[in-house]
């Protein structure tokens, strides 16, 4: 009996075995996890390497771009359009393709001889203007430019056919009213960037007048042409003054009996607006 119970009482347990696939599904469950979590950390690696390159690459990139603005910035400050200028035609409106509507006037204050004959011949005349510019360059813009005239008076000594001509022959002016245009018209602009732009131009075209010129041996119908020069002084980047000066002759071409010409030194200033 006591041999029985100390047998009983102080052998140790058998240890428990658990079954074998019970083991291997375990360990099978732990590689899975394992892995997974391996390739998961790897992809995040990768995504934040490659947010990072990304990155770089637009601060690199854009780094150039800011050097390039800072000069258009600066003429903003300075008068000058900012960036939002380039857009629509530069700082100041003449660059290719810019349409330019404008109206102008002026007169003559004295008559020289170099084409046509008659002296003393007076001219004042009012003109819209439409504008475009064909080319530009660097530092210039070329223009073509159409002038329509509403109204024009030219003045001029009609003399006495009756009375002997001479210093002492009777003498009185005609001031006659016409109408034109001036479809074939050029402009070359110098320091097109600028807010003052040097300009030279010629135009050429007609004016119909109300009766014959200079008396009934002359036409109505003539033909014009000018050249010339001026500045244009830019104000904003849609709006400009322009002040100039043009040779202008008026003449029938020989279409009549008589054909003096009539010269004139017209000075005129007129304002644009840039589309």
């Amino acid at each position: 009996m006591k041999r029985s119970l100390r047998g009983r009482d102080f052998a140790s347990p058998a240890p428990s075995r658990e079954p074998k696939s019970s083991r291997e599904g375990a360990k099978a469950r732990r590689r899975r996890g394992g892995g997974g979590g391996g390739a998961g950390f790897k992809r995040a690696r990768w995504r934040s390497a490659a947010g990072a390159l990304v990155v770089l690459g637009l601060l690199v990139l854009g780094a150039p771009a800011a050097p390039a603005q800072a000069p258009v910035e600066a003429k903003g400050v300075g008068g000058f359009d900012g960036p939002e200028a380039q857009s629509a035609g530069g700082p100041y409106g003449l660059e290719k393709k810019v349409n330019e509507f404008g109206v102008w006037g002026g007169g003559s204050f004295s008559s020289p001889t170099l084409i046509g004959q008659t002296e003393e011949t007076r001219l004042a005349i009012l003109a819209l203007r439409y504008a475009r510019v064909l080319a530009r360059g660097d530092s210039l813009s070329f223009k073509y430019t159409l002038d329509a005239f509403p109204v024009a008076r030219l003045s001029f000594p009609a003399f006495e056919q009756a009375a002997p001509t001479g210093p002492g022959a009777p003498e009185r002016r005609k001031t006659i009213t016409a109408a034109g245009l001036s479809p074939v018209g050029f402009q070359l602009n110098f320091r097109r960037r600028e807010s003052v732009q040097p300009f030279l131009q010629t135009s050429g075209g007609f004016l119909y007048f109300g009766e014959r010129i200079p008396d009934e041996r002359g036409a109505r119908f003539n033909f014009t042409g000018d050249f010339g020069g001026g500045v244009e002084w830019k104000t904003a980047r849609r709006r400009a003054w322009t002040f100039g000066y043009r040779y202008h002759h008026v003449s029938n071409g020989f279409r009549a009996q008589v054909n003096p010409g009539f010269d004139s030194n017209l000075f005129y200033v007129g304002i644009s607006i840039f589309r």
